[in-house]
């Protein structure tokens, strides 16, 4: 009798080296489930590690990993020292201030010049006011 396995229980083999056989087939594919799972680990952190591409990426990966708003001369040397490249202030000031004056990613603090943040740290209300103003200066363009 056969039960899907390669090895014919009873006919060729006695059961003590069946369950041998088995045992060494469960160890071996314990191994590659070892395997698979730490490749899996090993992925996922690279994952998470691997370097933002560009300006907006580095610059939200720089806000995220301090948690507050940040003036764009700090952004931009916290660029070049984790990332190792130079972004001039003066361009990734005005990157930053395209996509908060359209209200998407980032958004200008009010009342600190050059001061940036990620959008979604801002409350439900002022999100609201950032697209209504966004809306508006689009309107009038």
């Amino acid at each position: 009798m056969e039960y899907g396995y390669n090895v014919p229980l009873g006919a060729d083999m006695d059961i003590q080296e069946a369950i041998e056989e088995r045992k060494k087939e469960i160890r071996r594919i314990q191994q590659e489930i070892a395997a698979l799972e730490l490749a899996e680990e090993i992925l996922s952190k690279q994952t998470k590690t691997d370097k933002p591409k560009s300006q907006p990426d580095m610059a939200a990966s720089i806000l995220e990993e301090v948690g507050k708003p940040m003036h764009v001369t700090q952004i931009s040397a916290q660029i070049k020292a984790r990332f190792k490249q130079n972004v001039k202030s003066n361009n990734l000031g005005v990157m930053l201030f395209r996509y908060a004056k359209r209200g998407t990613r980032f958004y200008k603090v009010e009342g600190r010049p050059n001061t940036y943040g990620l959008i979604k740290w801002q409350q439900l209300g002022e999100r609201l006011e950032t697209i209504k103003t966004a809306t508006l200066a689009s309107a009038s363009d």
